[in-house]
């Protein structure tokens, strides 16, 4: 039927058109011919994992509504705030990020790299934890996730106007969620190895995954870490990661300097939403759940090494890469000290990162 009123249609323009003007329309289709049309989409999908089995989750089964498409998104955010007040007391978030920019990986601190560039999220999804899900009369919605299965971009925080000056960050105030952190090309370019004078000298860090460090767990921050961030050094720092196992290539002596490195959450402002080679990563999310939630790891089908979500909102990020930090401010080691293995302790230095320029012109957030 619907050949036959195309046909219908070319022979009615056929008679109509000038040989030198083309003329196109349009004829409308009646209920009748549309309920003729059959076709295949497989634009959704739907998944459903019941309890029990491998689901580590007592009596809660997901209900998961997935698009198979890829999203470009390039987003300015003033404020990222989530999780703010009630159980976490006044003032206080689960998340609390300021001047956030979602780019592409490319996207860098050089004037006008942002605004062209586009983060690419690939299959995104949202999710329901329902525990009692065949029981109607007690069925409860425990928890909500969104995410992607797959995720390759750059996530810019706060500001940084000048690497030199620690007191000047701003970003980050507070981040419940895990995130692998990988570190590479990083510098320290002004030592003072102390050894009755000062002798100068520059290091390079090996580079660095945590979770390979940590026996696969990666950084884990709760609400706004009022319980400290497991440094060693300093126990009462909160807000932060702490790194240890970092080894520094000292240019004077060939010195190996074990090093660890506090940091507040305010000092990071680039990262790499990669793998490491410039590749995506999966399973990115961002959960709301009223207790403790295992979600399960799309790209592998399993809940294998999951990090339970906590009560409130929840960020999972599977891995970030920190390219190329450079600590410019003076730190000053004992020579004697570095050569018997004493580690250098390092907190809240400016790791001379800038956040992309994600505006056109002299702006810099809009």
């Amino acid at each position: 039927m619907i050949i036959k009123k195309i046909t219908q249609f070319l022979s009615v323009i056929g008679l109509c058109v000038l040989p030198t003007l083309p003329s196109y329309a349009l004829e409308l289709l009646s209920n009748e011919d549309l309920s003729e049309v059959t076709g295949q989409a497989s634009l959704f999908t739907t998944d459903y994992i019941a309890p029990g089995g491998s689901n580590p989750n007592p009596n809660i089964g997901f209900y998961r509504l997935g698009i198979d498409a890829e999203l470009s998104i390039n987003a300015n955010i003033r404020g990222f705030r989530l999780g703010c007040d009630g159980p976490n007391g006044t003032g206080v978030c689960d998340i609390n990020f300021g001047n956030v920019r979602l780019t592409g990986l490319n996207s860098s601190s050089v004037s006008d790299s942002g605004p062209t560039s586009d983060a690419i999220m690939t299959r995104p999804f949202f999710e329901f934890a329902i525990r009692n899900p065949t029981t109607a009369a007690t069925r409860e919605l425990v928890g909500i996730r969104f995410g992607a299965q797959q995720a390759l971009g750059r996530l810019s925080v706060g500001e940084n106007p000048d690497p030199l000056n620690p007191a000047d960050d701003t970003g980050i105030v507070s981040f419940s969620g895990d995130m692998n952190a990988q570190i590479v090309g990083a510098r320290i370019t002004d030592i003072c190895a102390r050894l009755i004078v000062c002798l100068a000298a520059t290091a390079q860090l090996d580079d660095y995954d945590y979770a390979a460090v940590h026996g696969g767990t990666p950084l884990i921050f709760s609400r706004s870490q009022v319980n400290g961030c497991g440094s060693t050094d300093f126990p009462g720092a909160v807000n932060c990661m702490f790194f240890d196992g970092l080894v520094a290539r000292a240019s004077l002596f060939g010195l190996v300097l074990d090093s660890r490195l506090t940091e507040d959450l305010r000092f990071i402002h680039d990262l790499g939403l990669e793998d490491g080679n410039g590749n995506a990563i999966s399973d990115l999310s961002m959960s709301l759940q009223k207790e403790a939630v295992r979600w399960q790891k799309i790209s592998t089908g399993t809940f294998t090494g999951v990090v339970p979500a906590q009560k409130g909102w929840w960020l999972s990020v599977p891995n970030v890469v920190v390219r190329n930090l450079r600590i410019d401010e003076p730190i000053e080691v004992s020579a004697l000290g570095a050569l018997v293995g004493q580690p250098v302790v390092l907190q809240n230095v400016d790791l001379g990162q800038r956040p992309v320029d994600n505006c056109y012109g002299a702006l810099t957030f809009c």
